[in-house]
């Protein structure tokens, strides 16, 4: 992964301002995704869980956040998550989500299908949880990219301003934020 420094050496940025593009290659992405599918499950980063139960009602899926895999291609991500239930064993569902790409940027928006790509009977009943979890997958990852790259004047994490996939993996452009919150300082002092 190709990043700026985060141990203090960059300059903080003022609001508004851009980093250069930070890559992460392919394997780094599934790398990232992992741990990042943790956080998403709401699990400990040291936690030896392989996978979490969603339920909902008498229904049960398992979700392996342990295999789960990013593929990246020109303009979209593909993430692959392996899931096993009673009635079909085990399985994977794919969900592609399309982003930016060189030359077409498209910010930090992404479309995909209403439904991802897998069993049926796990599809109609949890395509739209896999949908939500993988872009929380996929965000988690960019906004660790991001945080990671530096902080602004207020010593605040960068956030993802910029997502674009290639074949060789993902590029993240990350800003300080602007503030729109908060009176100046001045305010509130009596004259």
């Amino acid at each position: 992964m190709t990043a700026a420094p985060s141990d203090g050496a960059m300059e903080p940025l003022p609001p508004g301002t851009f980093t250069e593009r930070i890559f992460i290659e392919r394997e780094d992405v599934t790398r990232l995704a992992l741990a990042a599918a943790k956080r998403a499950s709401g699990l400990s980063p040291s936690t030896r869980r392989t996978e979490v139960v969603w339920v909902d009602g008498e229904s049960e899926l398992a979700v392996g956040i342990r295999r789960l895999r990013v593929e990246t291609g020109r303009g979209f991500v593909v993430v692959a998550l392996p899931v096993r239930c009673d009635q079909i064993g085990g399985a994977e569902v794919y969900v592609t989500l399309a982003v930016g790409e060189p030359g077409r940027p498209a910010g930090m928006y992404a479309s995909t299908t209403r439904r991802p790509r897998g069993p049926e009977l796990v599809v109609d009943t949890w395509g739209e949880a896999i949908v939500a979890f993988a872009w929380h997958v996929l965000l988690e990852v960019v906004s660790d990219v991001a945080g990671r790259a530096g902080r602004d004047t207020r010593g605040d994490r960068l956030v993802p301003a910029e997502l674009e996939a290639t074949a060789d993996g993902l590029a993240v452009v990350a800003m300080a934020r602007h503030r729109f919150t908060g009176a100046p300082a001045s305010a509130g002092k009596a004259r």
